[in-house]
């Protein structure tokens, strides 16, 4: 094979046809090569002494769409100071325990999306795996997610398990002693059907927490609670169909709740405690789902509300007074509204967009928008309303 240069940083062979790691590399004069990708070829073994002298400063080994099966003990040499690995597309269903144990001070990412690994997660690895931040393993076959095993990885903070066929978390007694520093945490797209209190309680930094299209089917008090820094929360496209009162507590700067595409048939303010704060802009989510009612308590902070494609015959009056101090844009498109009363949004003094497109509106009150001082877009059209006052917009 022709010789490669001997100083060369960045090397892709990717979409070729080999079938091992090329031998052409051992001419690569060692402390030069950063990069290598080998994705897209025919690799199917990785064997010991193939990541010689010229591997002592590769950073980035993609082996993505290969073969691969199987990755032996000390393929990946103390000499070789990785900090990412791509195995994502291959036939990999085993991992020996001590794959990784020459990589514990350097490998940060490592990726194994659409491999065949089932089971437990995570599966046993002995060491090597400490210093890892990032780790995917989206579209496998996992079954249990054991959190406890996730403090097996000190300063993981994002952990990508979708497309699993995940039916449980498991939370053992020593949960109650662990800290997990996930800051993002994706299991969209599996099997779960439940959610027990403080499962992700012990997860401080959590921003990012991604349930959705999952097969939960209802939501009990403290479900997601003392949640410091959890910015995004998605449940959308499950079947829940209730909430208990403080199923969301102490969420301070939770930003977007999806709740959209489930089976609610009513939604109460009572199922918030500590949500959000005046300080972030909170959007809440509920659209496709079958509303009849929404109920109101105390004032709430919510920013942004949709609430379109639901089965709405009425202006939820007692709803928007909880939330009239922080309302900015509300969407009621796609109900079967028939009716505006006076004041049927409070005094929302800070809404800027009303969305009440396609429902069944005959009638609109003349003071329906009077407090709504900084209204700039209201949206009416495709209803049933042949008349309004003359004084419908004064103010």
């Amino acid at each position: 094979s022709p010789a490669l240069p001997a100083r060369i940083q960045t090397l892709s062979l990717a979409g070729n046809f080999l079938t091992s790691i090329p031998a052409v590399l051992q001419t690569i004069e060692p402390g030069s090569i950063r990069y290598l990708d080998l994705s897209y070829n025919r690799i199917s073994n990785l064997l010991p002494n193939e990541f010689l002298d010229w591997s002592t400063s590769l950073g980035t080994i993609n082996l993505r769409g290969n073969r691969i099966a199987q990755i032996y003990k000390n393929v990946f040499p103390a000499s070789m100071p990785v900090k990412e690995i791509n195995l994502s597309f291959n036939d990999l269903y085993y991992v020996h325990p001590q794959a990784f144990s020459n990589l514990t001070s350097s490998l940060h990412v490592l990726e194994s999306s659409s491999t065949l690994f089932s089971g437990y997660f995570p599966f046993q690895i002995q060491e090597g795996l400490e210093n890892l931040s990032w780790l995917s393993f989206d579209n496998n076959d996992f079954h249990i997610l054991i959190l406890t095993e996730i403090a097996s990885f000190p300063y993981i903070k994002y952990l990508n398990l979708e497309y699993n066929r995940i039916v449980d978390i498991v939370m053992n007694d020593d949960y109650q002693n662990v800290s997990l520093s996930l800051t993002s945490l994706r299991i969209a797209y599996n099997f779960l059907s439940t959610i027990r209190p403080g499962t992700f309680a012990h997860m401080p930094e959590l921003r990012n927490l991604d349930l959705s299209y999952n097969r939960i089917n209802n939501l009990t008090k403290h479900s997601f609670r003392n949640l410091p820094n959890l910015r995004y929360l998605s449940l959308a496209g499950n079947i829940i169909d209730s909430m208990e009162a403080e199923t969301f507590a102490n969420l301070p700067k939770l930003e977007i709740l999806e709740l959209q595409s489930n089976n609610f048939t009513y939604l109460s303010l009572r199922a918030f405690h500590n949500v959000s704060n005046v300080d972030a802009t909170f959007t809440l989510n509920v659209s496709r789902n079958c509303i009849r009612h929404i109920d109101g308590e105390s004032p709430t902070s919510i920013h942004i509300f949709d609430s379109s494609y639901n089965e709405l015959h009425e202006v939820p009056n007692h709803f928007f007074i909880a939330v009239e101090a922080s309302i900015r844009q509300i969407i009621l498109s796609h109900n079967k509204i028939v009716h505006i009363p006076s004041e049927a949004f409070g005094e929302a003094v800070n809404l800027e967009i009303l969305d009440l497109h396609n429902n069944n509106i005959h009638t609109v009150k003349r003071k329906s928008f009077n407090d709504l001082i900084s209204l700039q877009v209201l949206d009416l059209s495709s209803n049933f309303i042949s008349q309004l006052s003359v004084e419908q917009f004064y103010n």
